[in-house]
């Protein structure tokens, strides 16, 4: 009658209601009965003294970036996570625009497509038709501001033409006809940090008359941070669009720190005034993007090649560098710095850029300008300059999910911890070591909150009928074991997870499953 059974577990429905012991059969994809010694399957999962969840889902994921070489997911699939959400901080996969094909694909945040990846990809529908085939997890995409962006205008540092505005808003209705989620922008990431707050204001409104959702990495996580909220505010309240700050946190430092209470209070009044607002997180106190980050914005509209070219001139370095430190010496502007992902230099990933500096002899301002050229701009850095008290903050507010702002490499675990582990850290140390929040709040965060946010109505609960997401673990024993400087260690009691009714992960490790598919907005 069924394919399987998950038996005596104690299922945690994804709304955050109180656990109750039942047996959950699962047919064709489908979650079929919820009942009392069920019988009848092809297979019998004995889930007695663990937990049976909702998949997980990942409120902020960048696994579009290598989907088409890394199709299992591994690094999703093995935390629990069998939905992802991606095309997030102004990057996607498409669209790409002829006259800028360079640029937008720069944007994108990709380097070489294969030549019918790049064919698919000057369309967004053409791309999800070029995506509809299995992947390990489920896979849903936002369009990136900052390729509507390129398409339009390259790079140029400016003010976009009433004409090209109009352009851009076309073409993002287009994506969201197509199947995308909403619009996601990257304020800090050329050529998305051109653009004003009027731009951003009419890209929303866009978003609104679509039913969509717009999550934006904002223009400071540091001293600009209240500012830079109030203006994703303002914008949502102008445009009516539903809003998702992305990685809600205080970077920076100690001057910075505890400046997540002020902007908490401020979304809250959001929320109180009727405005739909949200947030994400991640569960570390050290965030990660390029170093490129450090080169300021109007540059990059000079192109990688120039951009490279000044990093290895003498004088030109030399000219940038009080651009980059300021008042400060070297070894105090990079104190925070860690590498993530080096591809030259991978004895360098995990380690802080100070320490490799000393141990060359060489001054760390003009160790990360040359890494820097060497890799083309692509070196990805790791910055411990957060606290737990805003962790905890966030993690707290009723209206935060969770996401792991990653894509996995197939090749091997490399970078931050977060890509690998978020979610058993979460529930491992968050939940059941530090009690911030409960296992029945953090299983709501994890599964029916993004799902009713981003519109996923057959996921994120635990009911007959629902797709077959399925996830069983061990509250007592789950926890996270990836670190900085050895992201490949696995993580522990994660027993069984399924993908539309296939077993994906047995014992913590991926099958080879792909029960996955591309997940397209609905129209209704």
């Amino acid at each position: 009658m069924y394919d399987i059974i998950i038996r005596g577990a104690r299922v945690l429905d994804g709304t955050g209601n109180p656990a109750y012991h039942a047996d959950v059969a699962v047919k064709d994809g489908k979650i079929a009965r919820i009942g009392q010694r069920l019988s009848g399957a092809e297979r019998v999962i004995d889930a007695a003294g663990q937990v049976l969840a909702p998949g997980f889902i990942n409120a902020h994921s960048h696994q579009d970036m290598v989907l088409e070489e890394d199709p299992l997911c591994a690094c999703e699939l093995e935390q629990g996570i069998t939905t992802f959400i991606s095309g997030m901080c102004g990057e996607s996969p498409a669209p790409v625009s002829r006259r800028f094909e360079e640029e937008c694909l720069r944007a994108a945040g990709v380097g070489q497509v294969s030549p019918e990846s790049l064919a698919a990809r000057y369309d967004m529908g053409d791309y999800f038709r070029f995506l509809d085939r299995p992947w390990g997890a489920n896979a849903a995409f936002l369009v990136g501001h900052g390729n509507l962006r390129a398409a339009v205008s390259g790079y140029a540092d400016r003010k976009l033409t009433p004409g090209e505005l109009e352009e851009m808003k076309t073409l993002l209705r287009r994506c969201m006809e197509a199947g995308a989620l909403g619009v996601s922008f990257g304020l800090i990431y050329p050529p998305g940090s051109y653009a004003d707050t009027d731009e951003l204001t009419e890209v929303c409104r866009v978003v609104a008359e679509m039913g969509g959702v717009f999550t934006v990495h904002m223009r400071s996580e540091n001293s600009g941070l209240i500012e830079a909220t109030d203006e994703m505010l303002r914008v949502a309240k102008a445009s009516g669009a539903r809003c998702v700050i992305s990685h809600h946190k205080a970077t920076g430092g100690k001057m910075n720190w505890n400046k997540t209470a002020a902007t908490l209070s401020m979304m809250r009044q959001a929320v109180e005034e009727g405005y739909d607002v949200f947030c994400d997180q991640y569960p570390y106190t050290a965030s990660s993007t390029g170093l490129n980050t450090n080169i300021p914005d109007s540059m990059h509209a000079l192109g990688t090649d120039e951009l490279v070219r000044r990093l290895t001139d003498p004088a030109q370095r030399e000219a940038l560098r009080p651009v980059i430190c300021g008042k400060k010496s070297s070894h105090e502007r990079f104190s925070y710095t860690m590498i993530g992902n080096c591809a030259t230099r991978p004895e360098y990933n995990g380690r802080m850029l100070n320490d490799i500096a000393d141990e060359l002899g060489v001054d760390p301002y003009d160790l990360q300008c040359d890494l820097l050229a060497e890799n083309r701009l692509n070196v990805t850095g790791i910055f411990h300059s957060m606290c737990e008290e805003d962790v905890e903050r966030v993690m707290r507010w009723d209206r935060a999910m969770f996401g792991t702002d990653g894509s996995g490499k197939p090749q091997g675990k490399v970078g931050h911890p977060r890509l690998y582990a978020s979610f058993p850290r979460i529930l491992g140390r968050y939940v059941r070591e530090r009690g911030v929040i409960t296992l029945e709040n953090a299983i709501r965060k994890m599964c029916y909150l993004p799902a009713m946010v981003y519109g996923f109505s057959t996921k994120g609960l635990i009911r007959e009928g629902m797709d077959a997401d399925l996830v069983v673990f061990d509250p007592e024993t789950i926890i996270d074991r990836a670190t900085y400087a050895h992201p490949e260690l696995d993580n522990e009691g994660i027993s069984c997870v399924l993908v539309n009714g296939q077993v994906a992960v047995q014992d913590g490790k991926a099958t080879g499953a792909l029960a996955g598919r591309t997940l397209l907005r609905r129209h209704d």
